[in-house]
């Protein structure tokens, strides 16, 4: 008879790989979720680029996802742009001078 058998406790569990994320790692951010300061970006500190955004008109739904965005490896400019236009919205502060 197997060891296994006679004792269930002795059975190896399986190693927990960090190669997938976790569900709840997968999980849409909610609003009001506090994002650390030391999240960075090509164009700066996550709570930096924030309050520019804030600045521009952008209201809070727009910003997480912008930041969903650059987190996907967007630049801001683009992140702007794809928001903008899953939106439908785009603050006139937010247009660029041309």
């Amino acid at each position: 008879m197997s060891r296994f058998l006679d004792n269930p406790s002795s059975r190896r569990q399986p190693l927990v790989s960090n190669r997938f994320l976790r569900p709840e790692q997968l999980m849409a951010p909610t609003p009001g979720r506090a994002w650390g300061p030391t999240e960075v970006f090509a164009e700066g500190q996550w709570q930096s680029v924030r309050v520019f955004l804030e600045a521009r008109g952008w209201d809070a739904l727009q910003i997480e996802q912008i930041h969903d965005q650059l987190r996907q490896g967007w630049p801001l400019e683009l992140a702007e742009t794809n928001v903008a236009a899953l939106s439908g919205h785009c603050p006139l502060r937010a247009r660029r001078g041309g």
